[in-house]
């Protein structure tokens, strides 16, 4: 053997023996389990004992708490007991139920999303923190290590190749632009320094991710945010302390490097006892207006695919005064057509089953099923949906429009034309329809919807030409191709309103541009 060889297989033995027993080569990683649009409803199930019946549904995930807390409830170190997880030279117990859960969800098929938090005592000893009692475990830990430590350990355990399943997305924390359920020590009377909230944020998120991708190469490492996103919304010194989401993810991307970071977002309505929501919800980003935080993500990193990928990880719609289960079953149905209507959502995950004891005390009854387990109406509206299997097809609430999205010019007497891919808002009434394609095909470029004063615009630029962006409403032809209609933007000269149109006289108005060629 020469010297050269010796030393290679010298070297390679001393790396086989300093490196974790659990990193995963990239060629030999399971691909990301993609959901077709069909499939893009997930639930959180509440441990609801029917499997069957949730995975029938062509319901495409579920979103599992994983607290650190009940993993890792001390601090040991290897050798571990039989039942117990060594991950990294230290010792996690293993929640049965959780971990059968998980096994079986993935034998049926379903995308398993896991909401990774819950601090364990030990890993915030001496830490300053604000929490109310029973909420410590929403205090920060000391050592953003041990946090990428404990969805290492998740990510190996669930990569599909070990026996119990599969994790292949994992959620930093919950809502960390909110003091609440991410308490860096301030809120409650005590001024948040925002810098170091988001430094905090972005050392926990770069610490998952850099071991969640070392062992799962093609798992998604997901930053959580609540529906606070615009600037007017932040608040660090107030008692719910709050950083606008938009904040967030603009420093996040600055620290993240070169790392694929993804936004788990959760838009529930401006009042959570209310299931209303529309277009002019913001600062808040709900149901209604979804299309701003994909608008944003755009804008703002035209560049960066991975940034486009949005899956909403928690939100429900209430259904107890002064709602009614009648208006959550509409409201969830629109949620739907709205989700569909915005390219780039990729997962909807419902929050929840059944109703919360705690929420429900507080006038939330946000499930889809009574606290008995009888259901709704709005678990019909939900469950029935996307129902293809069955004869007829049952496709309603905006899966009937795929693989497209149904693109809708309305009016307004006072506020102009609106053209959007999401409901309309209220008082505008609806002129006529197009199909566009919810994904992008060859030869198609993405059409973006902008706000200017009451009315909107549509076109092809990612930056909204300056104006406000609403977010990208489906794809469009660059050329045209049999079976495909010409989409024209258009101006009204004396008020400066703009509308889409096929006819390129623009129905005696000014001609301003062809946006592409939609599918007929």
């Amino acid at each position: 053997m020469t010297r050269t060889r010796i030393l290679t297989a010298t070297l390679l033995a001393m790396l086989t023996a300093l490196a974790p027993a659990t990193v995963t080569r990239a060629d030999d990683a399971l691909p990301y389990p993609e959901r077709d649009d069909y499939r893009i409803k997930a639930l959180q199930p509440d441990f609801w004992p029917d499997h069957a019946e949730i995975a029938g549904n062509n319901t495409g995930g579920v979103a599992m708490n994983l607290v650190w807390a009940h993993w890792q409830p001390t601090r040991k170190q290897a050798p571990c007991a039989a039942d117990e997880e060594t991950y990294d030279g230290f010792c996690f117990q293993v929640p049965t139920q959780v971990d059968a859960d998980i096994a079986d969800w993935t034998s049926r098929g379903l995308v398993v999303t896991a909401v990774a938090y819950g601090v364990p005592a030990w890993a915030r000893a001496g830490k300053e923190c604000s929490a109310a009692p029973g909420f410590d475990i929403f205090c920060t830990p000391n050592d953003a290590g041990d946090y990428g430590r404990f969805v290492g350990m998740l990510a190996r355990r669930y990569d599909g190749r070990h026996g119990h399943g599969r994790i292949a997305d994992v959620v930093v924390f919950n809502e960390v632009n909110s003091n609440i359920w991410f308490d860096i020590g301030c809120g409650q009377g005590t001024p948040c320094d925002v810098s170091a909230w988001l430094e905090e944020i972005s050392d926990n998120y770069n610490a998952a991710y850099d071991r969640v991708t070392a062992e799962q190469p093609t798992a998604k490492v997901l930053i959580s945010l609540d529906h606070q996103f615009g600037a007017a919304l932040q608040r660090p010194n107030a008692s719910d302390a709050t950083l606008a989401g938009e904040t967030v993810l603009a420093s996040l991307a600055a620290k993240a490097g070169d790392r694929a970071w993804r936004v788990a977002f959760h838009p529930y309505p401006k009042d959570l006892r209310d299931p209303t929501s529309g277009p002019d919800d913001y600062p808040y980003v709900t149901y209604g207006n979804l299309g701003i935080l994909s608008g944003w993500l755009h804008a703002n990193h035209p560049d960066k695919p991975h940034a486009w990928d949005v899956q909403l990880t928690e939100s429900g719609l209430n259904s107890a005064r002064p709602s009614n289960p009648t208006r959550q079953s509409q409201a969830v149905c629109d949620s739907f057509r709205n989700v569909l209507g915005t390219p780039g959502i990729s997962n909807y995950v419902y929050h929840r089953m059944t109703d919360h004891p705690d929420e429900v005390a507080g006038g939330l009854a946000l499930g889809l099923r009574n606290p008995d387990g009888t259901a709704k109406p709005a678990w019909a509206t939900w469950a029935l949906a996307n129902r293809a299997d069955l004869s007829p097809a049952q496709l309603s609430c905006g899966f009937e429009n795929l693989p497209y999205t149904r693109l809708v010019r309305g009016y307004h007497p006072s506020r102009g034309h609106w053209a959007s891919s999401r409901l309309l808002p209220a008082g505008f009434t609806a002129e006529g329809s197009w199909r566009l394609w919810r994904r992008q095909v060859a030869g198609t470029v993405p059409l973006y919807e902008c706000k200017v004063g009451g009315h909107n615009l549509l076109t092809r630029d990612p930056r909204c030409e300056g104006q406000f962006p609403l977010g990208p409403v489906g794809h469009v032809h660059t050329q045209p191709v049999p079976n495909s209609r010409p989409l024209h933007r258009c101006l009204v000269p004396g008020n400066g309103d703009h509308f889409i149109s096929t006819d390129p006289r623009c129905e005696g108005q000014r001609y301003e541009g062809t946006l592409g060629w939609a599918p007929a």
